[in-house]
């Protein structure tokens, strides 16, 4: 489990993190903590594949989280978290966004067995596709199914490290009939810096509607500076219909020491109905990041798009050119 945390530790000092969350309040073995982050994104050339028709597509977001954790015992503890996020409406005038996402909200117990909670979270896979999402354009792996995907309602989560070993598991309950899932991962960090994972998740998709299914697997590897990772998902998004999918994500990431880093990715995911496959990512991405301390970060990241418009329908396949600079706290 240290090689584990090293890993991630490598990719914070890299600026895809943010500062950690400050403590707003401690006494009595309750705590609190409130974070988040303040991010400029502008994309040029392309946006998600399609043309920009001005100068500058506005990602931008606002995130702002509280966490806290309260002492019932010397081997119980209770928490809770929350993040929500704000984006804004990509003009040039005063037009607001009213549009707001709940990213996470959970609660629960933590002991010596792990922690249980309950809420909207994470399920269990995430953790797999977490070894190669590690750069501005990366994060696919998990988009398959709602069953290993992020941010899912109703689920309850199961988390448990033990040394080397990182177990998951997950099972949500749907409010409609037959929307169940379910899911189990594990990582296993080997001394020498080298960490295998493997997941399988799965679910029902309503009513009369066919089943999915996702197996996914990931490699990564921390050597000081260097993090480097790769993930690979196979699976059913409906087996009534006879859909499938595949996907590969490779990344890569290097820390210079003196707040610069360069992160490199590849990504490639397929979908397949009726022996007719379709593209639907297929790109490099390279990546410069600067961290000006442990709370502001810049970067530059070229996203080269490998399809072409037969592939992606009304898209055009442009490239995208993404300038961010992000605050966290």
């Amino acid at each position: 489990m240290k090689k584990t945390l090293i890993a991630l530790a490598v990719v914070a000092a890299a600026g895809t993190t943010g500062a950690h969350a400050a403590n707003v309040y401690s006494q009595d073995g309750t705590d609190l903590n409130i974070g988040g982050r303040a991010e400029f994104r502008g994309d040029f050339i392309g946006n998600s594949g399609k043309e920009i028709e001005g100068t500058m597509a506005n990602k931008s977001r606002f995130r702002l989280n509280v966490g806290g954790s309260t002492q019932i015992s010397d081997t119980l503890s209770g928490f809770g978290f929350y993040e929500g996020e704000q984006g804004v409406k990509s003009s040039g005038d005063n037009e607001a966004n009213d549009s707001f996402k709940q990213r996470y909200m959970y609660a629960g117990l933590k002991g010596d067995f792990g922690s249980v909670s309950f809420g909207r979270q994470d399920t269990a896979a995430v953790q797999i596709s977490q070894m190669s999402d590690v750069t501005t354009f990366t994060g696919a792996q998990k988009e398959f199914i709602d069953a290993g995907n992020e941010q899912i309602n109703n689920t309850i989560a199961y988390s448990g490290n033990f040394d080397a070993l990182s177990l998951k598991a997950s099972y949500i309950a749907g409010d409609a009939k037959d929307t169940d899932g379910y899911g189990i991962s594990a990582i296993y960090t080997l001394p020498m810096g080298l960490g295998f994972g493997l997941g399988y998740s799965g679910g029902d998709n309503g009513d009369g509607a066919g089943s999915s299914n996702a197996i996914i697997a990931g490699v990564n590897y921390t050597l000081d500076s260097l993090y480097l990772g790769a993930t690979y998902t196979t699976g059913d998004d409906d087996d009534k219909a006879n859909i499938e999918f595949d996907g590969v994500e490779l990344a890569a990431v290097y820390g210079f020491g003196n707040g610069f880093a360069v992160k490199g990715a590849y990504q490639k995911t397929d979908y397949e109905a009726a022996s007719v496959t379709t593209n639907n990512s297929d790109f490099f991405e390279i990546t410069g990041d600067y961290s000006f301390n442990k709370s502001i970060n810049a970067y530059v990241a070229y996203m080269l798009n490998n399809m072409d418009e037969s592939s992606v329908g009304a898209k055009d396949a442009e490239d995208t050119l993404r300038l961010g600079l992000k605050y966290s706290f």
